[in-house]
């Protein structure tokens, strides 16, 4: 009976879920016993299943834009602390004597890691169930961009609040954040968008080359090619008066008008 997938196409993303996809990868490592019992043989078949998940890792991450937005970072958290225990078990098998083969497994599974972070842009969302006061966030000082809300925007649940280009993930985490980082596949703007009484009545989410002439952009530059922007903002009162002066409710909606 023929099947509906190949093989191959059986360990693409778009076909499983992340960790089945890390999963059946892991089962090549069943393949080892046709290996010769000698010392070397012996630290060969101790390096399949590290080897398998590096490679696992390297191959899954290369696919990171068919995972779920909200899973993204999830997905690289769990992709960097398999790199890590595998590189621990090769340097118990080998130590500083690991095999040029080994060394490029291990070289393509850093890279593919480092990769996806370049790839992608830091967006902090807000992931409270109910509107929240923009809070003052520090800028970080080696960052290549970097756009926020004013304090004391009103910002919707599950919108973007921030978010930083070519920076340390390590610094970004690093800061007291009101939401929760997602890898988006590029940097965003947030439109306040007004109806026909010049009310304000939904945030669209878009790329940074959109525009809206009813709507106001809510993600303010602060630091753009690693140059901050030494514009003020405005006092956290006014703009939250200035706001509250024109929602046409509470809580609006928001629409995504990007990939994410």
């Amino acid at each position: 009976m023929a099947q509906s997938t190949s093989m191959a196409d059986s360990f693409q993303p778009e076909f499983v879920s992340w960790a089945a996809l890390l999963g059946r990868w892991m089962e090549f490592a069943q393949a080892s016993a046709a290996l010769p019992r000698t010392r070397e043989g012996d630290q060969w078949r101790a390096s399949v299943s590290p080897m398998i998940t590096l490679q696992a890792v390297t191959f899954a991450l290369s696919e990171m834009e068919q995972v779920d937005a909200a899973e993204r970072m999830l997905g690289w958290d769990r992709a960097e602390m398999l790199c890590e225990e595998a590189l621990d078990q090769l340097d118990q098998i080998w130590g500083p004597a690991a095999p040029p083969e080994l060394i490029e497994v291990v070289e393509q599974a850093e890279s593919a890691l480092a990769d996806v972070l370049a790839r992608f842009s830091l967006v902090l969302i807000q992931s409270q169930p109910d509107v929240m006061m923009m809070p003052s966030i520090d800028l970080i000082e080696t960052v290549g961009a970097c756009a926020l809300a004013a304090e004391g925007t009103p910002i919707m649940p599950g919108s973007p609040m921030a978010w930083w280009g070519d920076v340390e993930l390590d610094h970004v985490r690093g800061l007291q954040l009101p939401g929760v980082l997602q890898l988006l596949q590029s940097p965003v703007q947030v439109w306040r968008c007004r109806d026909e009484q010049e009310q304000f009545a939904e945030d669209v989410v878009t790329d940074l080359e959109s525009e809206f002439d009813d709507g106001l952009p809510l993600l303010v530059p602060r630091v753009l090619e690693g140059m901050p922007l030494s514009d003020p903002l405005p006092e956290p009162d006014d703009v939250t008066a200035f706001h509250d002066r024109f929602m046409k409710a509470r809580c609006l909606p928001v629409r995504w008008d990007v990939l994410a």
